[in-house]
């Protein structure tokens, strides 16, 4: 027992510094990448703290490393949504495609071909599905939505999708539940008017990460 508690203290050290070293590289990237300035001590904090929370959570699975990548890219496309109210689309992408490298490589460590295949057709079905629920949300709001939310929506949906359609399904629901008490609080305690521009990427990527904490999708834990 204690040597489990030993073992588990060494992970979650490992995977903060690793986290520290992620909001330094956030910082960074988001700098020279898309001239955005994030606060470099939030950036470090919320990455060890993330990825802390997610190994506690995943433990030494393969598929630790592209849940931790997510929540670490999570993190500067929050802060970059905070800042410009945009979410660029070459990170995106570069995530997107990450995200779908690691997925596979984990899928096959961990279940070999098989499991490759599962994994691989979860994936697609959970991109597409968050990209188009997020899709026809935009088309409803007539303008309000950006469209970077949509393409965000679909990278949330590559993880999503490892636990089904509801699962994506329930990940967006909860990043509008959020998005929705985060404007409320505003509107209550900050006086802001109800057409305050919101960044709603922050939200979508927490509901997401909670979602998955909560519920573990099957693939998370071969």
């Amino acid at each position: 027992m204690i040597a489990e508690l030993d073992t588990t203290l060494v992970a979650v050290t490992a995977v903060a510094l690793g986290g520290s070293a992620a909001g330094v590289a956030a910082v960074r990237c988001a700098w020279r990448c898309f001239g955005v300035s994030l606060h470099p001590a939030a950036a470090i904090a919320v990455c060890a703290a993330v990825g802390a929370v997610l190994v506690l959570r995943v433990g030494s699975s393969a598929y630790a490393a592209p849940l931790l990548a997510f929540g670490w890219a999570g993190v500067m496309i929050s802060g970059i949504d905070l800042r410009t109210h945009l979410i660029p689309t070459r990170l995106l992408r570069a995530t997107s495609v990450g995200a779908v490298v690691l997925l596979c490589a984990a899928a096959a460590i961990e279940g070999g071909l098989p499991g490759l295949g599962d994994t691989a057709v979860a994936v697609a079905i959970g991109g597409l599905a968050g990209w188009g629920l997020m899709r026809v949300i935009w088309l409803a709001s007539r303008g309000s939505l950006g469209y970077g939310d949509v393409r965000l929506g679909g990278y949330l949906g590559l993880h999503l999708g490892l636990g089904g359609l509801v699962t994506v399904l329930t990940g967006l629901l909860a990043g509008f539940a959020l998005a929705a008490v985060v404007g409320a609080i505003g509107i209550v305690v900050a006086g802001r008017s109800t057409d305050h521009r919101f960044a709603l990427g922050p939200s979508l990527v927490a509901g997401a990460l909670a979602v998955i904490w909560w519920s573990v999708p099957a693939g998370l834990s071969v």
